[in-house]
């Protein structure tokens, strides 16, 4: 029993266009989100607020520990919500999304949160 061209082909089609569909959603989930975060001026924001305040060395030093703290914890964790890269802003030319403003109210909530 001979099978007709035609079936082969489209059995050949569709087999490639399969292949494609999950090569596309296998580069889809795992290439990771690009974003741009200005770790100058969030830095800078926040030594200008602290140069306001009147601490001493041990405050300014333990307000700086939960900063550098809660920095970090937010990049951490809107890089593992996101399956992301952050990159600083100069480094980014155009096409990443600037997730600055989302970064600073997330440590301003954690540096409210913690005593």
């Amino acid at each position: 029993m001979k099978i007709p061209t035609l079936i082969i082909t489209a059995l050949v089609a569709g087999t490639l266009l399969c292949s494609a569909a999950v090569s596309y959603l296998i580069c889809r989930l795992t290439t990771p989100v690009v974003a741009a975060f200005d770790m100058k001026s969030t830095v800078d924001t926040f030594f200008d607020s602290v140069s306001r305040k009147s601490l001493d060395e041990t405050q300014a030093q333990a307000l700086s520990e939960r900063f550098n703290s809660a920095l970090e914890a937010s990049l951490r964790d809107w890089q593992v919500r996101h399956r992301g890269l952050i990159l600083v802003a100069p480094a980014v030319v155009q096409g990443a999304p600037d997730i600055t403003r989302e970064i600073q109210k997330d440590v301003a909530r954690r540096m409210e949160a913690e005593p």
